[in-house]
């Protein structure tokens, strides 16, 4: 009867690993490169510093980047993902030059911010209409004013098979990725002009980005 129990919590084991395995539906298994396409989603991201003294929000369209993406291990994904200081804009052409200055965060000598993904944990796959839809913690680190920290990031990541359909847009399958997270100014040695910090630009920068990407 032991043995006969041990075997029946083996195969459940075995079946709950299953269970939460990678089904991508229409997505063939295997690594393969991903690189960010304007043809497939317009590649962005939104920056937003709130300080008691002024909300400011801004854009960055210079994103860029690639990532190796299995649909039967999700986990392993990979990549790097940079956007171009110099494109991060804030509808104030005075306050711009001042971000790009050395005294922010020197555009010239640190030209882009870039976020390396060396693994995804806590890995969930829901599928509809066709659609898989990946909602995960992205591990790897974040780079900013040329110091690098560890750092996190939810993710959520809609995988879309290639069809006649999509094809029109791009080839090979379609994903779309959005995240967000905070990035203290204190751990990348940005300072700024003294005394503006944590009064009119705040000490933490929240960061939204919209990624599509095609095989």
């Amino acid at each position: 009867m032991r043995i006969f129990t041990t075997t029946l919590a083996v195969i459940a084991l075995v079946a709950a690993t299953a269970s939460t395995a990678a089904n991508l539906p229409g997505v063939a298994s295997g690594s393969k490169k991903y690189t960010l396409n304007n043809a497939v989603g317009k590649n962005s991201v939104v920056f937003v510093s709130d300080a008691p003294a002024e909300k400011i929000e801004g854009t960055a369209d210079g994103v860029s980047g690639s990532f190796t993406f299995d649909a039967s291990k999700i986990e392993v994904t990979t990549g790097v993902i940079e956007v171009r200081v110099s494109t991060m804009t804030t509808a104030n052409s005075k306050r711009d030059e001042h971000m790009y200055s050395p005294m922010w965060l020197d555009a010239e000598q640190f030209p882009t911010i870039s976020f390396a993904v060396s693994s995804l944990k806590d890995v969930k796959v829901t599928t509809k209409d066709g659609k898989s839809v990946v909602t995960a913690t992205a591990v790897g680190t974040f780079t900013c004013h040329g110091v690098t920290k560890s750092a996190t990031a939810p993710v959520s990541i809609t995988v879309i098979p290639e069809s006649a359909e999509t094809k029109k847009r791009a080839s090979g399958t379609l994903i779309m990725v959005e995240t967000s997270f905070t990035v203290a100014l204190a751990d990348h040695k940005v300072t700024g002009k003294a005394g503006v910090v944590g009064k009119s630009v705040g000490e933490t920068i929240a960061v939204n980005a919209k990624l599509f990407a095609n095989s």
